[in-house]
């Protein structure tokens, strides 16, 4: 069968085989094929030039993602499965891995910072996102190990958005229940709406489990 090509928008080279589209390339890349116009090829050939071609493609769409923002290595290989790279994901991911533009433990470090810092999680939450992210066991705990959940910061939390509640029983159910599903323990919480409650004067105490 013979192959020939198109130039079509920007960088992107279209590939016909006996007249019939086929796939869609960068030039850059196509250029690596060393395809010339109008070249006879076996189907066994052409099987394997669509093979790299594909990889490129998921290669190319796998630095997209990262463009937006950094990725695990499990959910790289989950999202170029759902594109229909699922073939492909295993080595565009090593690829990246070996390219240090996929690196969990970076990502860790700044995904710790983010939801520590930003979102106010405690440490229990923080490691069920890391885990849902496809972190390592190994990489978590060393990450964690050295981060600092300050109590300050669960003080601020309390202070902020749950001091309006704590006149009353059901208020301090309902900010140890939201508390504890950003993470903290109950000791945690509990301690600090104590001294939330002295720092303001309240009457209202806290009991214990």
């Amino acid at each position: 069968m013979k192959l020939s090509y198109k130039k079509g928008k920007g960088d992107k080279v279209h590939l016909h085989a006996d007249g019939d589209y086929i796939l869609t390339v960068d030039e850059l890349f196509f250029s690596t094929l060393s395809i010339k116009q109008n070249q006879e090829v076996s189907a066994d050939e052409l099987n394997k030039i669509s093979d790299l071609i594909c990889e490129r493609r998921a290669y190319n769409y796998a630095l997209s993602l990262l463009s937006r923002r950094d990725h695990t290595a499990k959910e790289l290989k989950a999202k170029l499965s759902q594109k229909g790279f699922q073939r492909y994901c295993e080595k565009v991911v090593e690829k990246l891995i070996s390219q240090d533009f996929v690196n969990d433990e970076r990502f860790a470090e700044h995904f710790v910072r983010e939801l520590v810092n930003l979102k106010g999680y405690g440490k229990r939450r923080v490691e069920q996102e890391l885990f849902r992210k496809g972190v390592e066991k190994e990489i978590i705990s060393n990450v964690l190990d050295e981060t600092e959940f300050e109590d300050e910061k669960l003080l601020g939390i309390i202070e902020r958005k749950y001091l309006r509640h704590l006149d009353t029983e059901k208020g301090v159910r309902k900010t140890v229940n939201s508390l504890i599903r950003l993470g903290y323990s109950y000791s945690e919480i509990r301690d600090a709406i104590k001294t939330v409650l002295e720092n303001n004067e309240f009457n209202f105490e806290v009991t214990d489990e």
